[in-house]
């Protein structure tokens, strides 16, 4: 009999199960197969357990996974080495009841990762799995507890809030407000031209405690000069190194920059290429390689020519970074072109590029810079100048890439033709210089830019706001709730009013809101992890923590729309459609009739007249309550007296005679 290894997605296994042969026998989770219920919180205190319910296809994919374990001698679980991962093995070995599973983590699908994982199986890594459930019960909890609290103040159902997505949201608008508050400056200075070559007025000198020179006039003067001394003029060199190789949050930003992807599609095709095993796993906060893809790199570039490095370059562990595995990179060096379609494609030449350009030498440029003096002929200040030009003198890593492709394109071409077309002259002090002309350089001070989804993807990492491995998804969600937009041809993204209405709502309110908080909830995860932390003991103080400032939200914060008629709050309800009317109803009721029932007509985006019907002064022969006059306008219109005790089960009606109903002629059932 064969051993059934299960692995997570259905392409990874077809991958596997070509290198494994006819032994194994490989089959897909397809995700996870249990989780949270939809409705209902699912988790309580003391202790925190969830109540797990299969998820839309995991009995069914657990129904077939038994069938195919009963006929195979053995079952390894083979799930990505995550915490999703980790818990997804531990899921599968509870619905199959398997008694200490082997685990197999490996980092690459390639059949020299796979024999070597084979060759050394782990076990479930227990502490991995209460770190991944701590993080989601904490989402389950922020979510559920806050979303409809919010959507009831605020009066807009659709509102909601989440640790990470709210966070997201907040970064767009503080930017926004920044922007607004923004007061432009209009600063002068001074170029000159000497041929070929341009020097630029150093005006910090004069500046006097100055952040900007903002005489236009003087800066008019200083470009009229004419006659220069030489000061000094030094040869220097300067290197530029390569960027490190990918990690989820550069590769994301790159797909974005390069390649024009949004960070989740960049995601699904980085997980198509995984599974295909043309690279190494994509989540990843790792920057180094392995000393086997090092040696791969120097081999393919001394065949091809390239100025590989003596002694491999590596990196520094940004602060919090787990590097459980690599960097992301080719699984085959020599393979320059992989994937199966067009986007594929060009996400794995990024990434080849990438890597192969990390092991390259550094690029050396060649800077002369001189120093020159004029002398203001009303006043006689001494106004400095300089020029720098530098020229490319060992292109290293540039010959196979020219530039950094996480970095913006517009900054990283400025950055790179910065000083390069300015050929200084070999200059010696004391040497007169004549000026051809010159000109007044008009700048004015820019807000600071709103976020591109590269950069917010960036700015999440940097400052430790959840994991990049779901930064594409939460960004996918903000724009797809209406709490931020695509704005301008950059692709920039702008919060609208409803986004920064939820802000405004949260701030001061909950710690969640606070950008320290997912880092720090991830530090605790960690310790989870490692066993420092208890697992319910973490809970029970987010949990708490929670409820206090739920309570002090409902004492301080008045509700929007108060209901008429029992105090909650009126939330909007919004049609199926665009087109289809916007309603209000009572937060109070439930899909089950319970609580209050009443609803108003939207007025403007505010609570209109009530949209309860208006009960008649006849009364139903039947049950005794009053009658309701009902009608539809239009083409096929009708006319009749309903029983308003319909919803206890009285079916009568009456027809319309004139606007009064016919009492002798009954009906058990109008239709509609």
């Amino acid at each position: 009999m064969a051993t059934l290894l299960i692995v997570e997605s259905p392409a990874k296994g077809k991958t596997i199960e070509g290198y494994l042969g006819s032994g194994y026998r490989v089959s897909a989770s397809v995700g996870h197969i249990r989780d949270l219920p939809e409705v209902g919180m699912g988790v309580s205190p003391p202790d925190f357990k969830p109540n797990y319910v299969f998820t839309e296809r995991g009995k069914e994919v657990t129904a077939r996974l038994k069938r195919l374990a009963a006929e195979c001698d053995e079952v390894i679980l083979a799930s990505d080495l995550d915490r999703e991962g980790e818990s997804i093995a531990w899921h599968l070995q509870q619905v199959l009841g398997l008694k200490s599973p082997k685990r197999l983590v490996f980092n690459e699908i390639t059949k020299k990762a796979l024999i070597a994982a084979l060759a050394d199986p782990q076990s479930i890594d227990t502490k991995k799995v209460a770190a991944q459930e701590a993080r989601r019960i904490t989402d389950r909890l922020i979510g559920y507890k806050v979303s409809p609290l919010i959507a009831e103040y605020l009066g807009d159902r659709k509102l909601s809030a989440g640790r990470v997505q709210s966070i997201a949201v907040r970064l767009v608008d503080d930017r926004e407000n920044e922007i607004s508050a923004f007061n432009v400056v209009t600063h002068y200075n001074a170029e000159i031209k000497f041929g070929e070559w341009t020097a630029t007025w150093a005006n910090k000198a004069l500046l006097d405690g100055q952040e900007y020179w903002t005489d236009k006039d003087f800066a008019q003067k200083v470009a009229e000069l004419t006659n220069f001394k030489v000061i000094s003029c030094a040869e220097s060199e300067t290197k530029s190194s390569p960027p490190a190789p990918f990690t989820t949050s550069t590769l994301q930003a790159a797909g974005s920059n390069a390649l024009g992807f949004a960070p989740k599609r960049t995601m699904e095709l980085a997980q198509k290429l995984y599974e295909q095993g043309a690279i190494s796993y994509m989540r990843t906060d790792s920057t180094n390689l392995s000393a086997d893809a090092l040696e791969e790199i120097a081999q393919w570039c001394k065949a091809n020519g390239l100025p590989v490095l003596s002694k491999p370059r590596t990196w520094d562990a940004k602060g919090g970074a787990q590097e459980a595995h690599e960097a992301v990179r080719p699984s085959h060096f020599d393979v320059t072109q992989a994937g199966e379609d067009d986007d594929q494609r060009k996400l794995y030449r990024l990434i080849w590029l990438r890597a192969v350009g990390c092991q390259l030498e550094d690029a050396r440029f060649a800077v002369r810079t001189a120093k020159l003096e004029a002398t203001d002929p009303v006043d006689s200040k001494t106004i400095s100048f300089e020029a720098r030009g530098k020229t490319l003198v060992h292109k290293g890593w540039k010959s196979l890439t020219p530039v950094d492709t996480a970095e913006d394109p517009d900054d990283a071409a400025a950055a790179d033709a910065q000083d390069s077309d300015n050929p200084v002259p070999e200059l010696s002090p004391g040497d007169a210089v004549q000026a051809i002309s010159g000109k007044v350089v008009q700048t004015k001070t820019k807000p600071p830019a709103r976020y591109t989804e590269a950069s917010l993807v960036k700015e999440m990492e940097k400052r430790g706001i959840g994991r990049p491995s779901t930064f594409g998804a939460i960004i996918e969600e903000i724009k797809d709730r209406s709490y931020v937009e695509v704005f301008s041809k950059k692709k920039q993204l702008k919060s609208t009013p409803r986004g920064s209405r939820l802000i405004k709502a949260l701030i001061g309110r909950f710690s969640f809101i606070e950008y320290n908080f997912t880092k720090i909830l991830e530090e605790q995860l960690s310790g989870v992890e490692s066993g420092k932390t208890q697992y319910v003991k973490l809970l029970t103080l987010i949990n708490d923590r929670l409820n206090g400032e739920i309570e002090k939200f409902k004492s301080a914060q008045p509700l929007q729309f108060p209901c008429p008629k029992c105090g909650r709050g009126l939330v909007m309800n919004f049609g199926k459609k665009k087109k289809d009317p916007s309603w209000w109803s009572c937060a109070g009721y439930t899909p089950d009739d319970a609580g209050c029932d009443y609803s108003a007509l939207d007025d403007d985006g505010k609570p209109g007249a009530s949209s309860a019907p208006v009960l008649s002064d006849h009364n139903c022969g039947s049950c005794g309550k009053p009658l309701i006059h009902r009608e539809k306008e239009g083409e096929g219109g009708w006319k009749f007296f309903g029983c308003s005790g319909f919803k206890d089960g009285c079916k009568q009606s009456y027809p319309d005679k004139g606007g009064e109903p016919d009492m002798a002629s009954p009906k058990v059932k109008q239709e509609a």
